[in-house]
């Protein structure tokens, strides 16, 4: 139903120009008002023209706020990421940091680890950051 909603004023707009050209370029110019509308074939011509050209606009701006619509989405899904992204790395450079101060209480209780353990500590605080 909303698809078909959003194709109404497009179909409108050409179904009501179709009908201003129709009465403009094959009707007789000389035609006199019917007597139960009082407009001749030129002004319901007009008549179906404006409508027509009213329809248009209608669809400019329902296309213009869907357009703006879906842009404003865009730009909530990427700040999202973002923030999302900027969350993970702060995850990471916490773990890492508790990486290194559990390395550092492991280098001071003996000697026979410490080589091995240093340089775990000093790859974690080269790449860790």
């Amino acid at each position: 139903m909303v698809s078909f909603l959003a194709l109404l004023p497009r179909a409108l707009t050409t179904f009501l120009y179709a009908v201003a050209a129709l009465l403009r370029f094959y009707a007789n110019t000389d035609t006199t008002p019917i007597q139960l509308f009082p407009l001749t074939i030129l002004q319901w011509s007009f008549l179906a023209f404006a409508l027509g050209t009213t329809a248009l606009l209608a669809n400019l701006g329902l296309e213009w706020h869907a357009g703006n619509r879906s842009r404003h989405r865009e730009i909530e899904k990427r700040d999202r990421a973002a923030q999302e992204r900027e969350r993970a790395a702060r995850r990471a450079r916490i773990q890492n940091r508790g990486f290194i101060l559990q390395t550092r209480y492991q280098l001071t209780p003996g000697r026979e680890t410490g080589a091995a353990l240093a340089d775990f500590l000093s790859f974690l605080q080269e790449y860790g950051e």
